[in-house]
């Protein structure tokens, strides 16, 4: 349920790996960004999540999502190709975060206009530079706590 004084929005991460989500998630809290973070383990699960979410008459707005490629049912990729057809959706910034290091995921998710690339392991600066990528007011505070 969400809080009434709080205006809804909704940082959604895509992540299957336990250890990934909980650096997102520390570093989200550690950079005031934590609030009504949903973590989804699974590619059409979170479809389904945003879909059932994006209506116009939601209580939610999608502010970020941190996406994996690798996903169990439906891959980063396709999630991503069907989100960008979806006008509700399609203007969403994604923050890709995966251990892919391929070429043409890297070039399909430009084509995608992902707002950051982040290769696994991640390191802090390139967390910091996608965050403040999406989140600009918030540099001090993801930069203050590393």
């Amino acid at each position: 349920m969400l809080e009434q004084d709080k205006e809804p929005s909704r940082i959604l991460i895509i992540e299957d790996n336990p250890d990934d989500c909980f650096f997102l998630t520390r570093q989200l809290n550690r950079a005031r960004l934590d609030d009504h973070v949903t973590v989804i383990p699974d590619g059409q699960q979170a479809l389904d999540f945003l879909l059932e979410n994006a209506s116009v008459t939601s209580p939610l707005q999608f502010v970020c999502i941190f996406l994996d490629l690798r996903l169990p049912s439906l891959d980063g990729i396709p999630l991503l190709r069907k989100l960008r057809v979806i006008p509700a959706l399609s203007d969403i910034p994604v923050i890709v975060m995966t251990s892919s290091n391929e070429e043409r995921d890297l070039e399909e998710c430009q084509r995608l206009a992902v707002k950051a690339y982040v290769t696994k392991p991640v390191r802090l600066t390139d967390f910091i530079k996608a965050v403040t990528h999406v989140f600009p007011a918030a540099e001090n505070s993801v930069a203050s706590a590393t």
